[in-house]
């Protein structure tokens, strides 16, 4: 966490309520980063090749890394379902499987513990082709079967962004971890 909690609200003067509950907007930042690279994925791309990388499942995927707490899998299927809305995929198909990949996360890091950044470059990589082998199914079930090239492009794009968007979200991180001290409830 980044914060201890707080007392109980009763115990608290109006105005140290009044400061906590302003304070509590640093809880949102991983979900508003992750929303913020979902709005990037809408950018349109001079490229004749579908090769935008899935940034918001990146930023899901940092985030559960980084502060599992701040990222557990039912916000991630609320991400995953406004990614379903803003691209027209069928309703639950990124829900789900943002769910899913951010469970996968968060058991890796109680499997794994700490380890360097190659190896979660590696782990990353393969939930990313685990996301790639249930969107197909996913798609045909939902009556809209995908080819297989776009989501491959896709794959390796997302692959080779990786490095910025978990120094990107790594950098969020510092900044909340630099003000926690000064994050108290009064």
């Amino acid at each position: 966490m980044i914060a201890t909690p707080p007392p109980p609200a009763l115990l608290m003067t109006p105005a140290e309520r009044r400061r906590w509950l302003l304070s509590t907007w640093r809880y949102a930042v991983p979900a508003l980063a992750s929303m913020m690279l979902l709005v990037l994925m809408l950018a349109p791309l001079p490229l004749s090749v579908p090769a935008m990388p899935h940034l918001a499942l990146m930023g899901v995927l940092v985030w559960a890394m980084l502060q599992p707490a701040l990222m557990p899998p039912w916000l991630a299927f609320c991400i995953g379902a406004l990614a379903d809305l803003l691209f027209g995929v069928p309703l639950g198909v990124n829900a789900t499987l943002f769910a899913i990949a951010t469970g996968v996360m968060r058991l890796s890091g109680r499997l794994f513990g700490r380890h360097g950044s190659g190896f979660d470059w590696l782990l990353v990589a393969a939930v990313l082709f685990g996301f790639l082998l249930l969107t197909g199914p996913l798609m045909a079930l939902a009556g809209r079967p995908t080819p297989v090239l776009p989501l491959l492009w896709q794959w390796l794009t997302s692959v080779m962004a990786w490095p910025l968007v978990a120094r990107g979200c790594a950098a969020v991180q510092r900044r909340l971890a630099a003000t926690a001290p000064l994050w108290r409830h009064g």
